[in-house]
């Protein structure tokens, strides 16, 4: 008898138990499943992007740090770019003790100093300056081009001024003298009937960039712009139109083919300097004789990574050293003259005016030099 009742009071201690073991299986199972949110949720970082195309600066401030951005070419200081985002925003001025200056395209993080940093990333988008803030910040804002102070070490020039928009082809980019870059869309401001020199560049493809340097190709050939009103600009064309083996005189401009100097009426409807093909620039195709499958061209700074049936704009008048390769073998190279292409009386298709053909193995340019003829620019 004794020794039932120890066994029925074991069975029922194992019963007991079931309920628990299952309780505590439940409460596991639940949270298994409920720990990758809760991780998730700890882990969300905030992005946010910014279109700072047209801007002249642009600051993320974060706790008592800022970062200012800058573009490339900005030849200022890194304090009188700091100088210039204080004064045009005051929350700068009070608890921002740290700043830092970042200058064209990259990454780079807010410079604070209790751990909590944000990331900066400015990149080319869609022919769009984008930055990417990566983190959490207190406030984002930037100052436009056009609102950029004058540098007060340099006299204010005299003269009426205006605006035009500078307009490029496709991956190209036009550098004038005092160093402003223009990719296309942009306004520049000018005085009315002073000249200003320019050269035409092509860009480089990887990260859409053109510094002079390591970025991009410059033309060799100087061309110098003048704005005029309405009145003188109909004088100057009247008389161009008497010599047009040297002038080129369309609605908004009057091109002197020898000097290499643009005339732009600043009144007209739709006043811009255009650097078209054929005056300022030509695209070029590459080609191999028999096939182009897995043959490719590059050009150093410009097309880094080579391509197949490369096609390209480049500066009018200028040599450009070109690379030919087989897969990753480079099997050739030449210095191409860069010449326009009237194509008049060759092509019937129009579209094949503004290209000139470049094939690999040839001596020379395909159309041949009675449709690219030589020019020689003026210094």
């Amino acid at each position: 008898m004794k020794r039932m009742l120890i066994m029925l009071l074991a069975i029922i201690m194992i019963l007991s138990a079931i309920p628990v073991v299952g309780a505590y299986a439940a409460e596991a199972e639940v949270a298994e499943k409920a720990a990758p949110e809760q991780m998730m949720a700890k882990e969300k970082v905030l992005v946010t992007t910014r279109d700072i195309t047209n801007a002249s600066i642009a600051w993320v401030k974060q706790a008592t740090g800022a970062l200012i951005w800058a573009p490339a070419d900005d030849t200022r200081s890194d304090d009188e770019i700091i100088a210039q985002a204080k004064a045009a925003d005051s929350s700068l001025t009070g608890g921002t003790d740290i700043f830092a200056v970042m200058k064209g395209f990259g990454t780079a993080a807010t410079p604070n100093t209790n751990g909590s940093k944000a990331s900066v990333n400015v990149a080319l988008k869609d022919e769009s300056i984008i930055m990417t803030i990566t983190g959490n910040f207190s406030h984002f804002d930037f100052a436009a081009k056009q609102d950029q102070p004058a540098d007060p070490t340099e006299p204010a020039e005299e003269g009426e001024k205006a605006n035009i928009r500078i307009d490029a082809p496709l991956k190209m980019a036009v550098a004038f003298e005092d160093g402003t870059i223009y990719y296309g869309g942009e306004m520049k401001e000018v005085i009315v009937g002073k000249e200003y020199a320019f050269q035409m560049c092509s860009i480089n493809w990887e990260n859409g960039q053109y510094d002079g340097a390591d970025n991009g190709l410059t033309g060799t050939v100087v061309y110098r712009m003048e704005v005029v009103h309405r009145n003188e600009f109909n004088e100057l064309a009247k008389a161009a139109k008497e010599d047009p083996d040297r002038y080129t005189v369309k609605g908004i401009d009057i091109i002197d083919n020898v000097s290499k100097k643009i005339i732009v009426n600043i009144d007209a409807s739709d006043t811009h300097l255009e650097t078209d093909v054929n005056n300022f620039f030509m695209a070029y195709r590459f080609h191999f004789e028999g096939q182009d499958y897995n043959k490719k061209t590059g050009i150093d700074k410009v097309v880094n990574t080579p391509l197949e049936s490369l096609s390209v704009n480049l500066p009018l008048g200028s040599t450009i050293t070109c690379k030919a390769f087989n897969g990753d073998e480079q099997i050739d190279t030449a210095d191409v003259l860069v010449m326009n292409n009237s194509g008049k009386d060759i092509y019937e298709d129009e579209y094949l005016t503004s290209v000139n053909d470049f094939t690999w193995g040839q001596d020379q340019l395909i159309p041949a030099y009675e449709v690219a003829p030589v020019i020689e620019y003026a210094k």
